[in-house]
């Protein structure tokens, strides 16, 4: 999520990128993952991880984008939260707003199971 870049252009390239896979390979199964969401507590990519409501925003925007494109929705966004929070549960991370090992291997155990469905 880039710090500047307002909500409906970053999901209108994500759907342009989407119609653009289907049309040119229409037996592709896509996935269009939520945006993870961020944490302040490590005071670290403040311009991004002051965003959390606008991680919400294109999440709820890419739900629909989903739906409209008839395409997998994967919500990493609930995964990854600290109990009773929307921010990023600090056990994942490092900084506040990328994952660590840990997160990765928790991403993996989200996505294998769908993908392999």
């Amino acid at each position: 999520m880039s710090q500047a870049v307002p909500v409906d252009s970053i999901v209108n390239r994500i759907s342009m990128i989407t119609r653009k896979v289907k049309a040119d390979s229409p037996a592709t199964k896509l996935y269009i993952q939520s945006i993870l969401p961020v944490n302040d507590h490590f005071n670290m990519f403040t311009s991004h991880t002051l965003r959390g409501e606008v991680v919400k925003e294109i999440n709820r925007k890419l739900i629909a984008l989903a739906e409209r494109e008839g395409v997998n929705y994967i919500d990493l966004f609930s995964h990854f939260t600290e109990p009773g929070s929307d921010k990023m549960d600090i056990r994942y991370t490092n900084d506040s707003l990328h994952l660590n090992g840990e997160g990765y291997l928790k991403w993996v155990d989200i996505v294998k199971p769908l993908i392999e469905e």
